[in-house]
């Protein structure tokens, strides 16, 4: 019987996280796959595009209607059967042109709803403290006006929350402009930050837990320490069996009605967990999670082929470390 084959396009392959998804799609061995990659870098001031059986530079999503245009076009060219979404601003913009794009491909993504939540840290923040996942009590600030930093120490202290704290983007991505803030005359930095919410500090090991769902049921839980992270993505970590972890992360996932992937961030500290964030997405460091035997983007072409997907209920523990490779690109 001939194998089926697959047309799988992925954008932004000059991140980690498009990689990191061509690493599953190359290493499973159930379907053909030719991938075609698209990002605003050109093709030869990216990495991603070696890994890539053809490339196309595309315009930025926030130009919204050349954005999906350009889509539209590479799509009915290319015959792409799937299409896989990786950059955060991206997800928002295609969940809201999803009726456009399901008139040409199949889309892995969840709805718009969903992404709203998980893109706008201050909307994760009130989801978690709705369903009764625990999470760090947080503050959103009014910058119309001059912060009037008394008034931010009264809120605190009303909050119950203490120095130091935690700054961050209300949208944000890659812990960029994430401040840890130790008294009074630090709120100054404040003002580097968009849209800023506060935090308060949580200690303990960070982890990340990778899921996927195909809309019905949760198929896969995958918890696993951040051991090491530079620029916010992994740089070495384990994956671990914690049924807590794993309960939390399948109600969130139930609740929010993700399709497709995610990854969901948290500390532990002894039996004290509390949960930040919610990407609905792959993850930069997912090949660890492919590593203990859970290949999530396999799971993405078994959707469109239209299998039933299992329910894994066993993964290896594993560590992973990563080191630098290089690709290159020679003039004529």
């Amino acid at each position: 019987m001939k194998r089926k084959s697959f047309r799988v396009l992925i954008t932004g392959v000059g991140s980690t996280t498009a990689i990191s998804v061509i690493k599953g799609l190359r290493m499973q061995n159930e379907y053909d796959v030719f991938i075609v990659g698209v990002d605003i870098n050109d093709k030869d001031n990216i990495a991603g595009s070696k890994f890539c059986d053809k490339f196309f530079k595309i315009p930025p999503a926030i130009e919204e209607k050349k954005y999906i245009n350009t889509l539209v076009e590479i799509i009915t060219s290319e015959s792409i059967d799937l299409l896989i979404p990786i950059i955060d601003i991206e997800l928002e913009i295609i969940s809201q042109n999803i009726n456009i794009l399901n008139k040409y491909t199949n889309v892995l993504i969840s709805p718009y709803e969903t992404i709203i939540i998980c893109n706008d840290k201050y909307e994760t923040y009130k989801f978690f403290s709705r369903i009764g996942v625990p999470t760090p009590k947080t503050l959103l600030l009014n910058t119309i006006n001059d912060f009037d930093f008394d008034q931010i120490i009264q809120d605190l202290y009303s909050a119950g929350i203490d120095f130091p704290i935690i700054v961050k983007p209300r949208k944000g991505v890659s812990s960029r402009n994430v401040y840890e803030i130790y008294n009074k005359d630090e709120l100054c930095l404040l003002r580097r930050v968009n849209e800023p919410i506060i935090q308060e500090k949580v200690e303990g090991q960070e982890y990340t837990i990778d899921v996927f769902s195909d809309g019905k049921k949760v198929v896969s839980v995958v918890p696993r320490k951040r051991i090491e992270v530079r620029s916010g993505i992994s740089y070495k970590g384990q994956t671990v069996k914690d049924p807590e972890l794993i309960d939390y992360a399948k109600k969130i996932v139930e609740e929010l009605k993700i399709i497709g992937p995610a990854n969901i961030q948290c500390f532990k500290n002894e039996d004290d967990v509390k949960f930040i964030e919610i990407n609905p997405r792959f993850s930069g460091s997912l090949p660890l999670t492919i590593a203990a035997g859970v290949n999530t983007p396999l799971f993405a072409l078994k959707m469109i082929a239209g299998e039933n997907l299992k329910t894994v209920k066993n993964f290896k523990i594993v560590r992973m470390c990563r080191y630098w490779s290089e690709v290159f690109y020679y003039e004529n």
